[in-house]
């Protein structure tokens, strides 16, 4: 028994979990900081609307779209295909950005 147990530890001491990564994007001055950002497969982006006093929400082409956020309010969104997914703003149609899934 003791040599099955020895393997078994080794190989899940050399096998580590990877972990999801979030990146935050905030959401001032009527633009998205930073407007462009890349991560890879099964990570999640959080938008924080950062304004003091407008709403804004964050409107993807693929047709999936946030509610509309308040001062401080944050929209999540895990991405787990590759590809490049533009959004906007519905409200304010200048505030661009752009997430890239690697």
């Amino acid at each position: 028994m003791r040599k099955l147990a020895l393997p078994a530890i080794l190989i899940a001491s050399m096998t580590g979990t990877v972990s999801a990564a979030e990146v935050e994007v905030l959401i001032d001055k009527n633009r998205y900081e930073p407007a462009s950002v890349a991560v890879k497969a099964g990570d999640t982006v959080v938008w924080r609307n950062a304004e003091k006093r407008t709403s804004h929400d964050v409107a993807f082409d693929d047709g999936e779209r946030s509610e509309r956020m308040m001062p401080e309010d944050q929209y999540r969104r895990t991405f787990t295909t590759p590809g490049r997914y533009p959004y906007h703003c519905v409200p304010h149609p200048h505030m661009k950005g752009e997430v890239v899934v690697e």
